[in-house]
């Protein structure tokens, strides 16, 4: 592989790690500020284990599908946890992407009804058509939004953070102001955990099809770690951008919204297509897994699947999206820490 081609298939692969970890829930804000900045100066060190395990955590998925020839997530999760845990974590992931395809759903309705004035319903549905049509080109459709997506988010942490240093300096942030009733864990420790585990299964279901797919072992693991050290770096920044807006921002429902609109309203509607941006990311990610691991189960047809998965979907994001958030996403990450240990126990094994 010439070595332009191999640095594209490396930033590839990272693109795609970042693209499938990021949502809704990254992109406001809401994650970095509960599961981090929360707990001041310790929300820093949660940040550093969180980013060395999805490093570690995202090169050893992709080294498995690979070896394992995945087409889903089953072949890893059967492997890494056993035949019968494995399949009921088989039955738990598919049933995650399903809940957050429908939260992502609802997150990109609830974007296009307040930022652009369209209802809630009919923003619904543009998230699934645009989701649709991507994922009908398997992987590559992935890939090729991924490519597009993280650099947009990327240039906009960057620039917030730096407006944010620029405004106000680094002494005024206030890094070490702690918010514990906010916090999603009762220690900054737990919370880092849950962060990856409820993330990274997510992941497996697009990161182990995708290691499949590369035959270098290297450009697998430098789009790993690049991946891996992507989302601990862009936290980092979301976290010094809160930092010069605490106290005021810590009942935001919107935490970035609440920094993009102290600069101009034009930066406002930039933030709201970068975040519908970054949830049709984590949307894609979700309906490829559970459309693909649906028609191996049946072995349906798999343009059907995507397009009777997204109708569902469409269906339990009526929901809505805060009430989904709060009822799923807590349920899922503790169950997650599972998988996250099942691996951890894999990786010590393959050691020589």
């Amino acid at each position: 592989m010439a070595r332009g081609a191999r640095t594209g298939k490396v930033l590839q692969i990272a693109a795609t790690y970042v693209g499938t970890v990021v949502g809704a829930g990254f992109a406001s804000g809401q994650e970095t500020l509960r599961f981090f900045a929360v707990f001041g100066n310790h929300g820093s060190w949660g940040i550093l284990v969180a980013t060395a395990l999805f490093v570690v955590l995202g090169v050893a998925v992709m080294d498995l599908g690979h070896t394992l020839g995945a087409a889903s997530h089953q072949e890893l999760l059967i492997h890494t946890c056993g035949p019968a845990l494995g399949r009921f974590m088989d039955l738990l992931v598919t049933s995650f992407l399903l809940a957050s395809l429908s939260v992502m759903l609802a997150g990109g309705g609830a974007v296009m009804a307040q930022q652009f004035g369209l209802s809630t319903g009919l923003g619904i549905t543009l998230t699934a058509v645009v989701s649709v049509v991507t994922v009908l080109f398997g992987l590559r459709g992935l890939v090729a939004a991924n490519g597009v997506v993280v650099p947009m988010l990327t240039s906009f942490v960057v620039l917030v953070t730096v407006g944010t240093l620029w405004r106000k300096g680094l002494g005024p942030l206030r890094l070490g102001l702690q918010w514990p009733e906010l916090a999603a864990a009762p220690h900054w420790l737990l919370a880092a955990l849950l962060y990856v585990a409820y993330n990274l299964i997510l992941a497996v279901a697009v990161l182990a099809p995708l290691g499949a797919t590369v035959s270098d072992p290297s450009v697998r693991r430098q789009g790993g770690i690049l991946g891996g050290l992507g989302l601990g770096l862009l936290a980092l920044l979301i976290k010094l951008a809160l930092g010069g807006h605490l106290p005021e921002i810590g009942r935001s429902e919107v935490p970035l919204l609440f920094i993009a609109q102290s600069y101009a309203p034009s930066f406002q509607v930039i933030y709201a297509l970068v975040l519908w941006a970054e949830i049709y990311t984590t949307a894609i990610g979700s309906l490829y897994g559970f459309a693909s691991r649906l028609s191996l189960l049946r072995r349906w047809d798999y343009p059907l699947m995507v397009l009777g998965s997204a109708a569902l979907a469409a269906w339990g994001s009526q929901a809505g999206f805060s009430r989904l958030v709060s009822l799923l996403y807590p349920l899922y990450g503790y169950a997650s820490l599972i998988f996250l240990g099942s691996l951890g126990l894999s990786l010590l094994r393959r050691r020589p």
